[in-house]
């Protein structure tokens, strides 16, 4: 029989000697065995369930119940990490979350069990470590977004345990012990209680049952089968007991058995299933292999060890204990050699490579092995970033610094110089090396342009609206002073190419910039001690931005290539419209001639283009200069492409679809949050220009027929004919509803609720001359509503005088004899001042033009007199039986040709027969024959064809033809 359906039957010896004494058959015997272990399993089953007197209950209290509530979520949330289950992760750390709530009341927050804190630890790396566009792609939607739940709420929740997290980091070896097998420390000391009921009569018989087990000496295959299990599960406390044991029980056994040993043996069989306590022995097997720990192999002095020691040794033949390899400064470029030709391999592990180049950093001994191993360094950090958006910030901080340490050596050693055209010697020893002059090939601007990028990448990535984003905001002074000695540098080694770069990336820092923020960034710069000797920056303009920033364009302008020019130019236009110098912006845009040939340039530059334009825009509109800022902004927000052209997000269009790959290159070309120019703020400069040329050319329109009826802005005039047609609006509430309320203000010469309509508007103070702004459009309204208020009335009066005017509109005098003078001189107005009187006096030619009223009149005058022209035509055509007036023959005695005249003034064509005539005059041998239907009649309008007889008859006025 199995094993399995085996059992301890007997408590004694004494069961199995009555057993077998009892002298049955062995056909007895065997019936007797079946029915009794039948039996014996029904009821074993019936006494596990219903039983309850003598089961040992565990009582456990609230807290201990709770900690282990909470060990199983950490335990579940680990692995659901390890397989991407964020929708499991996510619901089960809310419940965790909740039970860490309630533990915490109770006792402080350092009675958590380690396993929790482990699980945020794990939980904050995973949800920290970048994860690529791709790796999400894979995951389904659901699951993405538990991941963006779960990464933001542990970013919160962990900084109530940081202090337990900063413990776990110092000693992780703790908690993965505990979380190993013994289940009684994860609760940092308090001991979990089993959670099995057990019976205490089979407890009892299964000690009885393997202590006879173990007394036994008796030798067979099956006594020794069952003390070799007995003694591998007794470090788990489960006892199985001899077979042959169970087998000779079992035969013997009766049906005339007592109750009570047949309840006995079902708890012993029941027992078996249940999980028992460690024993003393298994135990100390524990704490024996504990106590014996590994020694490490102690290194040499003055080397080091290749790699960190993580708890193992290694072992090497016969099972002794092998050396480590050692790295010594003379060794250390075949080292770094065999490091640098592992790079971009299959299989290359390259946290591992960078933990070993800082390994030889620490080894090398002289300046020359340690300026090699740091350019090494920098690029095993970059690539050790992997295929994430941006690098992480630690890793990029520490590249930084390892940066700023190469050019610290390259300071402090002018001998050695880096050069990309620099020859390799590969037998060169660096150990001997005592000062002399060495060129490296390396390239230092490539390091500098990678850091930059990465930090513009990280800004593009991070949410602008979050404090993450300002404290990243916080490295770009360290940013910028890495950049300005590394142009140091290249002017010291004369490396042009390389200058021009990196005063391109100085630039790009700076023209953006007003010149007070500049001031405070430039501060840092003259603390380094090569500014002294700069020669593109001298110390004798520091402070000075608009100096700094002109100095370094006009050394692009002499020595860069084409591409860089053309950006430092654009920089350049920028920085002066930034500060309100548009005349210079204005002139430096004209003369560079850059308009001609920027559709010809990479996407970049025609990004920085329309900047500089916007920028230009905004300058004119703060100087006062409508006109221009009209011309700048018209082209960039009539597009409806705002966001694209100047870099600033991506516009979803009805008819075009982008592709993945499209829509991730534009995503690439986007400008940090804090380099954008407003978009609201250009909108609003732009409406308010149209507002205060339209409106005039409006009402200027309206007057003069000839004028031109094109629209000077159709974007304009396409949201001011939309609010005419709503049936109710209410009070402006965005910055379109004010510019609409003022312009309708302004078309009536309503000037002072056009003026209060436009200075409501908040955007203005984003600018940082918001009062003198204001002032400026509050008296261009003024003028723009008298130019207004004379095209609409002009045919009203005949004069007007120029005081009630300057009172009605709240100018002075002179301004309104200024501008009336310009109007009349440029052709505007139809009048003539009279200074002696003070008044405007219109001409003639203003009566003759119609208002508005007498102009619809006469375009319906001319209508009516169309329709009357084509319904007299049609009533000739019903009249002629179809044929148009003249087309039919006339009959005579003599049926001679016909004479096919046009109509309208046009000549007749001569027809033969016996007599001829023209214009209007018939021959023929009949009489002469004048019809009323157009034969021979004259309509009135146009000249008819007429008809004669033979006798040659002639009309009134017509000759006959020589």
């Amino acid at each position: 029989m199995p094993r399995f359906f085996r059992g301890n039957e007997s408590d004694s010896d004494s069961d199995y000697d009555s057993s077998s004494d009892s002298g049955a058959s062995d056909i007895d015997a065997q019936q007797q065995k079946s029915a009794a272990t039948s039996n014996r399993f029904a009821q074993a089953a019936f006494d596990s369930d219903s039983d309850e007197d003598n089961v040992k209950r565990v009582v456990k209290s609230v807290k201990e119940k709770q900690l282990d509530q909470i060990t199983d979520l950490s335990k579940a949330i680990l692995k659901a990490v390890r397989a991407d289950e964020w929708k499991d992760v996510s619901s089960d750390f809310e419940k965790a979350a909740t039970v860490a709530v309630k533990i915490s009341k109770n006792a402080k927050a350092q009675g958590l069990p380690r396993v929790y804190i482990r699980c945020l630890y794990e939980l904050e790396e995973a949800t920290d470590k970048g994860r690529s566009k791709e790796e999400l792609n894979r995951l389904n939607a659901d699951v993405v977004r538990s991941f963006n739940k779960i990464k933001q709420r542990v970013r919160k929740y962990n900084k109530d345990f940081a202090k337990q997290i900063a413990e776990y980091k110092a000693n992780p070896m703790a908690s993965d012990e505990e979380d190993g097998g013994d289940s009684s420390a994860e609760s940092a000391g308090d001991q979990v209680v089993p959670k099995q009921r057990v019976s205490v009569k089979a407890k009892g018989k299964a000690r009885a049952a393997e202590s006879s087990s173990e007394s036994e000496s008796e030798t067979g295959s099956s006594e020794s089968e069952s003390d070799s299990a007995s003694e591998s599960e007794s470090g788990s406390g489960d006892s199985w007991g001899s077979e042959s044991e169970s087998e000779s029980e079992s035969e013997s056994e009766s049906e005339s058995e007592s109750e009570d040993e047949h309840e006995g043996e079902g708890h012993v069989r029941y027992s078996r299933w249940l999980k028992k306590e460690p024993t003393k022995k298994a135990e100390v097997k524990k704490t024996v292999k504990k106590e014996k720990a590994p020694q490490k192999a102690t290194p040499q002095p003055g080397a080091t060890e290749e790699e960190e020691d993580d708890g193992f040794t290694t072992v090497g033949k016969g099972g002794k204990p092998a050396a480590k390899a050692v790295i010594t400064a003379e060794k250390l470029g075949e080292h770094l050699k065999s490091i640098i030709e592992s790079r971009g391999r299959k299989n290359t592990d390259k946290k591992e490579a960078v933990a070993k180049l800082e390994n030889l950093l620490t080894i090398a001994a002289n300046p020359l092995q340690k300026v090699n191993v740091l350019m090494a360094l920098v690029s095993a950090q970059f690539d050790s970033s992997g295929n994430v958006q941006y690098t992480p910030v630690d890793l990029w901080h520490k590249t930084q610094t390892t940066i700023n340490d190469l050019l610290s050596l390259l300071e402090a050693n002018p001998t050695i110089s880096i050069f990309e055209s620099a020859d390799v010697v590969e037998d060169s020893n660096d150990f001997d090396y005592a000062g002399e002059p060495v060129a490296l090939r390396g390239s230092i601007i490539s390091f500098i342009d990678r850091l930059d990028d990465e930090f513009t990448r990280s800004l593009q990535n991070i949410d602008p609206h979050t404090p993450e984003y300002v404290e990243r905001m916080r490295d770009t002074v360290p940013l910028y002073v890495t950049i300005v000695r590394s142009q140091h540098y290249f002017e010291r080694i004369a490396l042009k190419d390389s200058m021009c770069r990196i005063v391109l990336r100085r630039l790009e820092h700076l023209y953006y910039r007003t010149d007070q923020v500049n001031a405070h960034v430039e501060a840092n710069v003259a603390k380094l001690p090569a500014s002294a000797a700069s020669t593109i920056v001298p110390p004798s303009i520091a402070g000075d931005m608009e100096a700094i920033i002109h100095n370094l364009c006009t050394f692009l302008y002499q020595n860069s290539e084409p591409l860089l020019r053309t950006r430092a130019m654009l920089m350049h236009i920028f920085n002066h419209a930034l500060h309100k110098r548009y005349y210079v912006s204005r002139d430096l845009l004209l003369m560079s001639h850059i308009q001609e040939n920027v559709h010809q340039a990479d996407v970049n530059t025609q990004v920085l283009y329309n900047r500089a334009i916007a920028q230009l825009g905004l300058a004119a509109f703060r100087l006062g200069k409508i006109q221009d800022a009209f011309d700048h902004t018209l082209e960039l927000v009539s597009s409806g492409r705002q966001r694209e052209l100047l870099a600033q997000g991506v516009t979803q269009q009805r008819t075009q679809q982008l592709s993945p790959a499209e829509e991730q290159l534009q995503r690439q070309r986007q400008l940090p949050f804090h380099i954008n120019i407003n978009l609201e703020l250009l909108e609003c400069v732009f409406l308010t220009s149209s507002m205060l040329i339209e409106i005039p050319y409006m009402a200027s329109a309206n007057n003069n027929p000839e004028a031109r009826r094109a629209p000077v802005s159709r974007l304009f005039r396409r949201m001011l004919d939309f609010n005419e047609r709503q049936v109710f609006i209410g009070p402006p509430e965005n910055t379109r509803d004010h510019i609409m309320a003022a312009a309708k203000a302004l078309a009536t010469g309503d000037w002072e609720s056009a003026r209060d309509f436009i200075q409501d508007i908040k955007i203005w103070a984003l600018l940082p001359d918001s009062d003198e702004i204001k002032e400026i459009l509050a008296s261009q309204i003024q003028i723009e509503a008298l130019r207004t208020y004379l095209f609409t009335y002009a045919t009203q009066f005949e004069s007007v005088g120029l005081e009630e005017l300057a009172t009605m509109f709240g100018l002075s005098n002179g301004k309104v004899y200024s501008l009336l003078a310009r109007m009349v001189y440029s052709g505007e107005l139809q009048a003539s001042i009279d200074e002696v009187g003070g008044v405007l006096v219109f001409s003639r030619a203003n009566f003759e033009v119609s208002s508005r009223l007498q102009q619809t009149a006469l375009t319906l005058a001319n209508k009516v007199n169309t329709f009357a022209d084509v319904n007299e035509r049609m009533f000739e055509l019903k009249i002629n039986g179809g044929n148009a007036p003249g087309d039919r023959q006339q009959g005579g005695s003599d049926q001679g040709h016909r004479n096919q005249g046009e109509r309208d003034g046009r000549t007749n064509q001569q027809r033969s027969g016996a007599g001829g005539s023209r214009d209007g005059q018939r021959g023929g041998s009949g009489s002469n024959q004048n019809r009323k239907d157009g034969g021979g009649a004259n309509r009135g309008r146009n000249p008819r064809r007429g008809g004669g007889g033979g006798g040659g008859g002639q009309r009134r006025g017509v000759g006959t033809r020589r």
